[in-house]
């Protein structure tokens, strides 16, 4: 059972949350630009995918132990860097290319590179490790019952945000894409997407 007196003001954060611009927005934009809306809504779902584990993973206390070790953080942090330069550098390497030449993977592939960014960026656990708890009594019940209840109330709003930014991105991509000039620079600012949210990763792990 969920304290009811704290629930609104946890659906007035979250949501507020979901609609900030931040990482998980950027990667939905980037990949509907770069590969077209059905790679968009594949990386929303491997975005959401993510999320929930790392939530389960705040809930049953790995996201502390991972906090309590400076090096296991370090190299989840630098391995989510790497791999979201590679998407940047793949994204170049494609730069002509049409959505629909590269449709037949996109979707899972969009899936993939969405769950690997949440999961690869410790980030997104401590900020559940230090965000569902808040809002979490103890005399209701387990406290990591709880965490899920509310991480899983939080990630249908996410899930709202992020697939009206990927039928957005979609339709506007769908009507640019027909010029080659146009798809290159959408690929571009994709590719550009991409590279400023591994550089992020990198610097703010310098200066947390």
């Amino acid at each position: 059972m969920l304290d009811l007196t704290l629930l609104p003001l946890f659906l007035a954060g979250g949501l507020a949350l979901a609609l900030t611009p931040g990482p998980d927005m950027a990667f939905t934009l980037a990949t509907t630009a770069s590969r077209g809306l059905r790679a968009g809504l594949g990386a929303v779902a491997g975005i959401i995918t993510g999320g929930a584990i790392w939530t389960v993973a705040a809930a049953i206390g790995l996201a502390a132990l991972l906090t309590a070790s400076e090096h296991a953080l370090s190299v989840i942090r630098y391995g989510g860097a790497i791999y979201l330069l590679w998407l940047a550098w793949q994204t170049i390497r494609t730069l002509d290319a049409a959505p629909h030449a590269r449709a037949s993977a996109s979707a899972s592939q969009a899936f993939l590179r969405g769950l690997m960014t949440n999961l690869l960026n410790p980030k997104v656990g401590l900020f559940f490790l230090a965000f569902l708890p808040q809002f979490t009594n103890a005399e209701l019940g387990p406290v990591w019952i709880q965490m899920l209840m509310l991480g899983g109330m939080f990630f249908a709003m996410g899930t709202m945000v992020l697939v009206a930014v990927a039928l957005a991105a979609g339709a506007a991509q769908a009507r640019l894409a027909r010029s080659l000039t146009l798809r290159r620079v959408l690929n571009g600012l994709a590719a550009t997407a991409f590279g400023a949210l591994g550089l992020r990763l990198i610097f703010s792990s310098n200066t947390d």
